[in-house]
Parts: structure tokens; sequence; C-alpha cells
């Protein structure tokens, strides 16, 4: 399997958000913590200063491929984020994208992606959901970033 250059397999997204920069960052990793099974060990850039959050992240996304997950093989997605906020604004990098399948009997196996195309069709299916999600946590709107208010 020869993999997309790394300029292809990288999506870039810059969104409008309604809070400042500090929480902005602060809601961010307590998503990264709510999200990922130990954010310890997966964020490995944390940079509140400059607005930075950078992590690497495999997530199984069943929704690559019905024929893998309905022959009982597990779809996966490894990726990096590279988070960047600032005041009422972020920009999210999902880059170094790779596309796995896991078989009980052969073990993983690298799927691609091998085209800028396929690199949307990862987009849609499995980060598309996770960039929205953590949109929500950074703008307050998600159950993973409570109100102090209680």
């Amino acid at each position: 399997m020869t993999l997309a250059p790394k300029s292809e397999r990288e999506i870039i997204t810059v969104l409008e958000t309604k809070v400042s920069k500090d929480d902005a960052y602060d809601r961010a990793l307590i998503w990264f913590a709510k999200n990922l099974n130990n954010s310890n060990w997966a964020v490995q850039v944390k940079d509140k200063p400059n607005g930075r959050i950078v992590s690497n992240i495999k997530l199984l996304c069943p929704n690559m491929s019905a024929f893998q997950s309905s022959i009982g093989n597990k779809n996966y997605i490894d990726f990096s984020v590279d988070l960047t906020l600032k005041d009422k604004k972020v920009r999210i990098i999902f880059e170094n994208l790779v596309y796995s399948v896991w078989n009980y009997q052969s073990g993983e196996t690298v799927h691609g992606p091998t085209s800028a195309e396929e690199s949307k069709k990862i987009e849609a299916n499995c980060l598309a959901s996770i960039r929205s999600d953590l949109v929500d946590a950074i703008n307050g709107l998600s159950s993973n970033t409570r109100s102090d208010d209680f």
C-alpha cells in the first residue's frame, strides 16, 4: 500500500467560535481528556500561551466500510490533531491520516488513503463528527464542558 503524499492526507478547517482563546483552550483540553482514553499519553503538545494543542489519535470508525464491519473487521483511522486557538477563532488540522483495517486472523493492514479523494471520504465518514463535537465543546455547547454554574 502506497499512501498519498502528506499534503493530500490532511484536512484544514478554520472556524469562528464564541469564546476567548483561554476559555477555548481550557475547554479543548477538557474535551481531549474526556474523549481520549488517556489524554496524558495522547496530547503531545500543550502550549497555552500560543493556544496550541497537538494530539495523536487512533479512532474506531465503522462508517468507513460497511462490508469490513459486517464481516467482523474493525476500521481505524490514525491521525494527528493540530489545534490552534485564538480569540473567537480556531484552526483544526487533521494530518497524517492513515486508514487501517484490523482482522482477528491477519491483524492490522493499511488501506489508505491513497489520494485526496480518499482523505475527503475519511473526513466525511469519521472526522466531521469529531470536529463538530470539539467545536461544540470549545463553545460550551457540549456535555463534555459543563458550566461552572451549579
